[in-house]
Protein backbone atom coordinates (compact mmCIF):
# COMPACT_ATOMS: atom_id res chain seq x y z
CA UNK A 1 0.00 0.00 0.00
CA UNK A 2 1.40 3.45 -0.85
CA UNK A 3 1.61 6.72 1.71
CA UNK A 4 -1.86 8.19 1.22
CA UNK A 5 -1.53 11.37 -0.05
CA UNK A 6 -3.70 14.75 -0.65
CA UNK A 7 -3.94 16.76 -4.30
CA UNK A 8 -5.98 19.35 -4.85
CA UNK A 9 -8.80 18.76 -7.74
CA UNK A 10 -9.77 22.49 -8.10
CA UNK A 11 -7.66 25.90 -7.94
CA UNK A 12 -8.29 28.10 -4.64
CA UNK A 13 -9.61 31.09 -6.60
CA UNK A 14 -7.81 33.52 -4.33
CA UNK A 15 -4.21 33.51 -2.68
CA UNK A 16 -3.48 33.63 0.81
CA UNK A 17 -3.11 36.77 2.42
CA UNK A 18 0.21 38.34 2.59
CA UNK A 19 1.87 37.94 6.17
CA UNK A 20 -0.85 34.88 7.16
CA UNK A 21 2.31 32.73 8.43
CA UNK A 22 3.29 35.14 11.34
CA UNK A 23 -0.65 36.36 12.41
CA UNK A 24 -1.71 32.47 12.23
CA UNK A 25 -3.89 31.07 14.94
CA UNK A 26 -1.84 27.87 13.75
CA UNK A 27 1.18 27.05 16.04
CA UNK A 28 3.89 25.85 12.96
CA UNK A 29 1.61 24.98 10.68
CA UNK A 30 -0.35 22.21 12.77
CA UNK A 31 -3.54 22.36 14.64
CA UNK A 32 -4.16 23.09 18.75
CA UNK A 33 -4.60 20.27 20.70
CA UNK A 34 -8.11 19.82 22.66
CA UNK A 35 -6.69 21.06 25.49
CA UNK A 36 -5.47 24.14 23.34
CA UNK A 37 -8.72 24.91 21.23
CA UNK A 38 -11.09 24.29 23.97
CA UNK A 39 -8.60 26.94 26.39
CA UNK A 40 -9.19 29.39 23.52
CA UNK A 41 -12.75 28.93 22.78
CA UNK A 42 -12.98 29.92 26.72
CA UNK A 43 -11.25 33.04 26.93
CA UNK A 44 -13.40 34.06 23.42
CA UNK A 45 -16.48 33.41 24.98
CA UNK A 46 -15.59 35.26 28.10
CA UNK A 47 -14.56 38.55 25.93
CA UNK A 48 -17.94 38.00 23.82
CA UNK A 49 -19.84 38.28 26.10
CA UNK A 50 -18.17 40.87 27.98
CA UNK A 51 -18.02 43.16 25.54
CA UNK A 52 -21.69 41.95 23.59
CA UNK A 53 -19.53 40.79 20.71
CA UNK A 54 -20.83 38.00 18.54
CA UNK A 55 -18.87 34.66 18.75
CA UNK A 56 -19.27 31.64 16.28
CA UNK A 57 -18.37 28.12 16.36
CA UNK A 58 -17.61 25.14 13.31
CA UNK A 59 -17.14 21.65 14.24
CA UNK A 60 -16.36 19.50 10.65
CA UNK A 61 -15.39 15.56 10.52
CA UNK A 62 -14.91 13.71 7.84
CA UNK A 63 -17.38 11.11 6.89
CA UNK A 64 -16.87 7.60 7.27
CA UNK A 65 -13.13 8.66 8.38
CA UNK A 66 -13.05 5.68 11.14
CA UNK A 67 -14.30 3.25 8.78
CA UNK A 68 -11.72 4.25 5.72
CA UNK A 69 -9.17 4.47 8.32
CA UNK A 70 -9.85 0.63 9.06
CA UNK A 71 -9.32 -0.22 5.39
CA UNK A 72 -6.25 2.06 4.32
CA UNK A 73 -4.45 2.62 7.62
CA UNK A 74 -3.61 4.97 10.67
CA UNK A 75 -1.64 7.10 8.03
CA UNK A 76 -4.83 8.26 6.32
CA UNK A 77 -6.16 9.96 9.56
CA UNK A 78 -2.68 11.71 9.49
CA UNK A 79 -3.37 13.29 5.82
CA UNK A 80 -6.69 14.06 6.70
CA UNK A 81 -5.83 15.61 9.47
CA UNK A 82 -2.88 17.82 7.52
CA UNK A 83 -5.53 18.47 4.65
CA UNK A 84 -7.65 20.07 7.23
CA UNK A 85 -5.18 22.23 8.49
CA UNK A 86 -4.08 23.73 5.07
CA UNK A 87 -8.12 23.80 3.62
CA UNK A 88 -9.25 26.10 6.78
CA UNK A 89 -6.14 28.22 6.66
CA UNK A 90 -6.95 29.19 3.07
CA UNK A 91 -10.39 29.79 3.88
CA UNK A 92 -10.35 31.84 6.89
CA UNK A 93 -8.99 34.68 8.38
CA UNK A 94 -5.53 34.76 10.67
CA UNK A 95 -7.50 35.27 14.05
CA UNK A 96 -9.84 32.17 13.43
CA UNK A 97 -8.67 29.00 15.69
CA UNK A 98 -8.42 25.62 14.48
CA UNK A 99 -8.21 22.68 16.90
CA UNK A 100 -9.09 18.64 17.57
CA UNK A 101 -11.61 17.63 19.80
CA UNK A 102 -10.78 14.14 19.09
CA UNK A 103 -8.97 12.48 16.33
CA UNK A 104 -11.54 12.66 13.85
CA UNK A 105 -13.26 15.87 15.13
CA UNK A 106 -12.44 19.34 14.38
CA UNK A 107 -12.94 22.34 16.06
CA UNK A 108 -12.79 26.10 14.49
CA UNK A 109 -13.51 29.30 16.81
CA UNK A 110 -14.48 32.22 14.72
CA UNK A 111 -14.20 35.29 17.03
CA UNK A 112 -16.32 38.64 15.96
CA UNK A 113 -18.64 36.83 13.43
CA UNK A 114 -22.37 35.82 13.79
CA UNK A 115 -24.39 33.10 12.10
CA UNK A 116 -24.54 34.13 9.14
CA UNK A 117 -21.12 34.75 8.78
CA UNK A 118 -20.30 31.16 10.12
CA UNK A 119 -22.35 29.64 7.56
CA UNK A 120 -20.72 31.75 4.69
CA UNK A 121 -17.45 30.09 6.08
CA UNK A 122 -18.79 26.19 6.58
CA UNK A 123 -19.98 27.02 2.85
CA UNK A 124 -16.94 27.44 1.57
CA UNK A 125 -14.81 24.68 3.60
CA UNK A 126 -17.54 22.35 2.13
CA UNK A 127 -17.02 23.10 -1.15
CA UNK A 128 -13.12 23.19 -0.49
CA UNK A 129 -12.94 19.67 0.85
CA UNK A 130 -14.99 18.55 -2.67
CA UNK A 131 -12.25 19.67 -4.31
CA UNK A 132 -9.92 17.43 -2.73
CA UNK A 133 -9.20 13.78 -2.76
CA UNK A 134 -7.09 11.05 -0.99
CA UNK A 135 -5.00 9.25 -3.51
CA UNK A 136 -4.60 4.85 -1.84
CA UNK A 137 -2.27 2.75 -4.11
CA UNK A 138 -2.08 4.91 -7.01
CA UNK A 139 -6.10 5.76 -6.75
CA UNK A 140 -8.03 8.57 -6.07
CA UNK A 141 -10.45 8.34 -2.92
CA UNK A 142 -13.04 11.62 -2.80
CA UNK A 143 -13.91 12.28 0.59
CA UNK A 144 -17.13 14.47 2.01
CA UNK A 145 -17.35 16.45 5.14
CA UNK A 146 -20.30 17.08 7.41
CA UNK A 147 -20.57 20.24 9.04
CA UNK A 148 -21.97 21.87 12.34
CA UNK A 149 -22.48 25.84 12.75
CA UNK A 150 -23.65 27.46 16.09
CA UNK A 151 -23.16 30.90 17.61
CA UNK A 152 -24.33 33.32 20.60
CA UNK A 153 -27.66 34.30 20.22
CA UNK A 154 -28.48 37.55 22.63
CA UNK A 155 -25.67 36.17 24.70
CA UNK A 156 -28.04 34.17 26.61
CA UNK A 157 -25.78 30.95 27.13
CA UNK A 158 -23.39 31.26 30.20
CA UNK A 159 -21.12 28.17 29.77
CA UNK A 160 -18.49 27.86 26.10
CA UNK A 161 -19.34 24.39 26.20
CA UNK A 162 -23.22 25.55 25.58
CA UNK A 163 -21.85 26.72 22.22
CA UNK A 164 -20.07 23.65 21.53
CA UNK A 165 -22.79 21.23 22.14
CA UNK A 166 -24.98 22.96 19.97
CA UNK A 167 -22.26 22.61 16.96
CA UNK A 168 -21.68 18.98 18.00
CA UNK A 169 -25.85 18.96 18.17
CA UNK A 170 -26.14 20.32 14.11
CA UNK A 171 -23.17 17.92 13.39
CA UNK A 172 -24.88 14.83 14.02
CA UNK A 173 -27.74 16.40 12.46
CA UNK A 174 -25.44 16.81 8.96
CA UNK A 175 -24.34 13.48 9.51
CA UNK A 176 -27.63 11.31 9.61
CA UNK A 177 -28.58 13.67 6.81
CA UNK A 178 -26.22 11.47 4.78
CA UNK A 179 -22.87 13.88 5.01
CA UNK A 180 -21.17 16.23 2.90
CA UNK A 181 -23.70 18.80 4.31
CA UNK A 182 -24.22 21.84 6.40
CA UNK A 183 -26.64 22.20 9.26
CA UNK A 184 -26.50 25.42 12.09
CA UNK A 185 -28.25 24.65 15.39
CA UNK A 186 -31.22 26.22 14.94
CA UNK A 187 -31.92 24.48 11.80
CA UNK A 188 -30.94 21.31 13.31
CA UNK A 189 -33.60 21.93 15.95
CA UNK A 190 -36.52 22.78 13.65
CA UNK A 191 -35.53 19.39 12.15
CA UNK A 192 -35.75 17.74 15.75
CA UNK A 193 -38.78 19.36 15.90
CA UNK A 194 -40.50 18.11 12.88
CA UNK A 195 -40.78 22.03 11.38
CA UNK A 196 -39.79 22.72 8.37
CA UNK A 197 -35.91 23.85 8.40
CA UNK A 198 -35.19 27.27 8.14
CA UNK A 199 -33.14 28.71 5.32
CA UNK A 200 -29.82 29.59 5.87
CA UNK A 201 -29.22 33.24 7.12
CA UNK A 202 -28.05 35.74 4.31
CA UNK A 203 -25.53 37.84 4.34
CA UNK A 204 -23.32 38.48 7.88
CA UNK A 205 -20.04 40.55 8.79
CA UNK A 206 -17.47 38.06 6.86
CA UNK A 207 -16.85 38.45 3.18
Amino acid sequence: MTRPGFRKTRTSSQPAAGGREAESGFLSGSLFSQAQILHLMRNEFARARRYGLPLACIVQQVDRLPQLVDLYGAELRHSVRAAMAELVRDKTRGSDLLGTTNDDRYLLVLPHTDLAGARLVAGRLLEAFRGLEVVVDGKPLALSVSIGVSSIVDHKAVFFDTLLNQAESALADAARAGGDAVRSFGESQLRQDGGDPAPPPAGGERS
